[in-house]
């Protein structure tokens, strides 16, 4: 009995001890949490503040990404000229141009260009960074004021010879030293022209009464923070002991990458890879893409009028106009994030687009009607291009035709597009067809797509636009018609009210005023600027409520209005 007692006590007294324990271990992070934010109120106001570490911060715990990233373009956006990042011929070596030989060397470690400078003349200026690496690395020049200047003398990386940009993107045009477009003057002004996308917590530090920049960053490259935000908070989090973490789908970073949708996941890389005009200095993400940058939209002289690339867009705009896009696919769905390379390159060169599309529809002789590799046949030779066979039957060269810029630098449309001699023929627009057979002309393509396709297309916006381009009234119906249906893009639609403000008619004046309450930011942007106001106490009534809008482009746009 005695014996039966001391069990129970002794049974007590362990459930006692377990339940202290317990308690003891539950508390802990709890105690944690609470010495963490509570006793130390600096603490939690750094956490709600954010700064920078740079990219070094993260190696230890993300070394497979940080390796990735060694092998990106954005790890060469920009480097000191050094052996290591140098890579063009500045061994005695010369070019020959506008009648002028231009030399490259080194002394003392330091890498010179023997070039025209700010009055024509030639002189000696000394390479300060390196700007890119592929498919052409340009170099930057140190000059008074803060300011650093982006030669036209470019190596290209593929062919290892050097070339000038007046010969292939001024060709026919005569850049002087007066011009804008000169090397050492606006355009090619590094501070104020690139800076922000080639390096992280870019602050350009203009004084504009001195017209001097005190250009500052904390990474000289596209680092981690550039798209994650500034870190300290992460790295704080991440020193914590894992139960004492906040539940936090950000892990402490400003700026959450992982679980969005495709639409935020898409801006939050259009900041650099959209042509844009920008506000300021970047101050983090917010709520709408309009609060720091203005996308442009597919107008002239930037896009053809089916939204086809014709000068440099920097894939924002023509993504977010695809099929794809509205499909719901984003960036990582083709491109690994940290090396931006392809995330399928295996063994056929579809597999990429076999991911999402059925291989035995899309891939085969019924739907390209062109031979794949090692087929046999003949190379196609079209002009001064010369086509392999299997060339047809790559989706991207149907799909994703591109175009040279920088004068090396080809680069592919990715609006995703079917193609469409049909528009060629009545607006201009390219074809891929036509592309690789420059020698048989839209109409021949037409007659081949509809032998192979059938005779029915689809209404394509690119029809009504390409008539907007030329004031045509017929085109006020369909402008209005594409503004007021929301299956078609946003960007798209955007850009319909941006054309209306060709006209005076009052349909098209009412579309645009409808547009100004419009949910999205970006076709009240337009709206503000196509809006054309029939009376001043009207555009009181319409744009003062503007002027307290929650996006900052609208508040700017209706106040330039005013």
């Amino acid at each position: 009995m005695n014996g039966q007692k001391n069990i129970n006590a002794l049974t007590g007294w362990s459930n006692l001890t377990l339940m202290a324990m317990l308690l003891l271990v539950l508390s802990f992070p709890l105690y944690i949490a609470v010495d963490y934010f509570s006793n130390d109120k600096q603490a939690y106001a750094d956490y709600l503040q954010p700064v920078y570490t740079g990219g070094d911060a993260c190696i230890d715990c993300h070394r497979v990404e940080y390796d990735q990233w060694k092998t990106s373009d954005h790890f060469m956006a920009m480097a000191p000229a050094t052996a290591e990042s140098v890579w063009g011929d500045f061994n005695n070596a010369s070019f020959e141009q506008g009648g002028e030989t231009h030399r490259f060397y080194k002394r003392d470690s330091n890498y010179y260009v023997w070039t025209k400078g700010p009055e024509g003349k030639m002189g000696e200026f000394m390479v300060s960074y390196t700007f890119g690496n592929r498919p052409l690395q340009q170099y930057l020049v140190a000059f008074p004021g803060g300011r650093l200047q982006c030669l036209q003398l470019a190596w290209d990386t593929e062919k290892k010879e050097w070339y000038h940009l007046a010969d292939t993107v001024y060709a026919g045009e005569t850049i002087g030293p007066d011009n804008w477009l000169y090397w050492t003057n606006q355009a090619q002004n590094w501070n104020g022209m690139c800076a922000d996308c080639h390096s992280t917590n870019l602050i350009k530090g203009y004084d504009h009464e001195a017209d001097t920049f005190h250009t500052t960053w904390t990474d000289i490259n596209v680092n981690c923070e550039a798209c994650h935000g500034p870190g300290s908070e992460h790295v704080k989090w991440a020193k914590l002991p894992e139960m004492a973490r906040l539940a936090d789908k950000s892990y402490g970073l400003l700026v959450q990458t992982s679980d969005l949708d495709n639409r935020t996941y898409v801006e939050r890389c259009a900041r650099c890879h959209a042509r844009r005009s920008i506000f300021s200095d970047f101050q983090g993400y917010s709520a709408d893409l309009l609060d720091y940058i203005s996308p442009t939209l597919l107008l002239e002289p930037y896009f053809f009028s089916d939204g086809q690339i014709l000068e440099e867009d920097y894939v924002y705009a023509s993504f977010t106009h695809s099929k794809m896009f509205m499909n719901d696919v984003q960036c990582n769905d083709c491109h690994n994030v940290h090396s931006l390379k392809l995330v399928k390159e295996g063994v056929t060169a579809n597999d990429l687009c076999m991911q999402c599309h059925r291989g035995d529809i899309y891939d085969t002789y019924e739907h390209h009607f062109h031979k794949k590799a090692g087929e046999g046949g003949e190379s196609l030779v079209s002009g001064t291009k010369t086509f392999e066979v299997g060339s047809g039957a790559l989706c991207v060269n149907c799909h994703m035709t591109g175009r040279y810029y920088m004068g090396v630098d080809f680069r592919r449309d990715h609006s995703f597009r079917v193609p469409r001699p049909d528009l060629t023929l009545r607006t201009g627009s390219p074809n891929a067809c036509n592309y690789c057979h420059s020698d048989k002309g839209a109409a021949w393509a037409d007659e081949q797509v509809k032998k192979w396709y059938g005779m029915s297309r689809r209404p394509h916006f690119g029809d009504v636009f390409a008539r907007a381009r030329l004031s045509d009234t017929n085109a006020i119906k369909g402008l209005i018609d594409i503004a007021g249906d929301e299956l078609h893009p946003l960007i798209v639609r955007a850009t319909a009210v941006n054309e209306l403000e060709r006209y005076d008619q009052e349909t098209a004046r009412q579309a645009v005023i409808s547009a100004l309450s419009d949910p999205e930011a970006m076709m009240r942007n337009q709206a503000v600027y196509s809006y054309f106001p029939a009376s001043e106490k009207e555009m009181i009534a319409l744009l003062s409520p503007l002027l307290n809008d929650p996006v900052k482009a609208v508040r700017m746009q209706a106040a330039f209005k005013h």
